[in-house]
């Protein structure tokens, strides 16, 4: 199949059965692994939604700058169809996330501007809104409260995901049983919930979150996340987990919590290299562990989840250590 775009290699990610891992109670798991897509990641498919819908509604311009705080895959997705719309991108992001993401930003042609990690992702978000105030033409996706960023998932993601799920027996209803996903912004798990539950109540959505987010509670029972310095154990599982609950995430369609420490998360990510060859990102050995830990508890199940990103990225992250001794 030839394409003429990098955008039309967007979405349409493989569904893939995990067959090596050892899954208990004769459950059956399947990864979308949305590293395929273009930038290697999710949200590309956000990206390039929300710049269709400006385009169409005649907001872009050759002018126009897009200006947007991220943790890295937003960036990478706004780097390249960004690239594409003829817009130039300025990613915000806090100096403790993957420098790999940002040297691929930079790769696509962004500007990448680093704030302090100790004012976390708020800090970033202070500062792109201070930009974008004092830039002409400038705009932002605002992945955080853009409800377009779980609405570009029920779109596509879940529709590709129920689609496929449904070719395995076509008179099975529900076609799967469990979906298992992280959340950062919220926008995958909320999307790809909300159309599965409108396919069928009886699909239930699993939040696979680290330890001190408060999107599925904090595990030390505090409200305030990652600022609980020296009360609460910080996780380091990038892309997923969040110290507030972003408007983007609707926590009514949490059916399940499943939460999930570091070692956790370098465990799944251990599993899925040296058993499937999936080189994921580590916030999907957060999500296979949820996985696995759903698997201990029902019986027969067809269980889905999702690969955000790809391993590539995090080269530089304490995880590789626990793939490489």
């Amino acid at each position: 199949m030839i394409f003429t775009s990098t955008l039309e290699l967007i979405g349409n990610t493989p569904l893939l059965e995990l067959k090596a891992v050892e899954i208990p109670n004769n459950n059956r798991i399947f990864a979308k692994l949305e590293y395929y897509n273009p930038a290697g990641g999710v949200k590309d498919r956000v990206a390039l939604y929300v710049f269709q819908k400006l385009r169409d509604e005649g907001k872009l311009t050759k002018d126009s700058v897009v200006i947007e705080a991220t943790a890295g895959n937003t960036g990478l997705g706004i780097a390249l169809v960004a690239q594409h719309f003829g817009c130039k991108a300025i990613l915000v992001v806090p100096d403790k996330f993957s420098i790999e993401k940002q040297i691929l930003a930079k790769a696509l042609g962004a500007e990448v501007i680093n704030t302090p990690k100790e004012q976390g992702m708020q800090g970033a978000i202070d500062e792109a809104n201070a930009l974008l105030s004092r830039t002409k033409n400038a705009f932002s996706l605002n992945q955080f409260e853009n409800l377009n960023n779980p609405y570009a998932h029920y779109l596509s993601t879940a529709v590709e995901i129920y689609t496929d799920m449904q070719t395995l027996n076509p008179t099975c209803v529900p076609p799967f049983d469990y979906f298992v996903c992280g959340a950062g912004s919220g926008g995958s798990f909320s999307g790809c919930a909300r159309y599965f539950k409108e396919q069928d109540f009886r699909i239930k959505a699993v939040l696979a979150d680290p330890l001190d987010s408060v999107i599925g509670k904090c595990q030390y029972g505090h409200e305030c996340g990652y600022k609980c310095e020296n009360k609460c154990v910080c996780t380091h599982i990038e892309g997923i987990g969040n110290a507030q609950i972003p408007k983007t995430m609707d926590t009514s369609l949490i059916d399940m919590v499943e939460k999930i420490s570091d070692e956790e998360a370098y465990n799944g990510l251990k599993i899925l290299t040296r058993q499937e060859g999936i080189l994921a990102g580590i916030s999907s050995g957060a999500t296979l562990s949820a996985a696995l830990k759903v698997a201990n508890k029902v019986q027969g199940a067809k269980i889905v989840t999702l690969f955000a990103d790809e391993l590539g990225k995090y080269f530089s992250h304490d995880a590789i250590n626990s793939l490489i001794q």
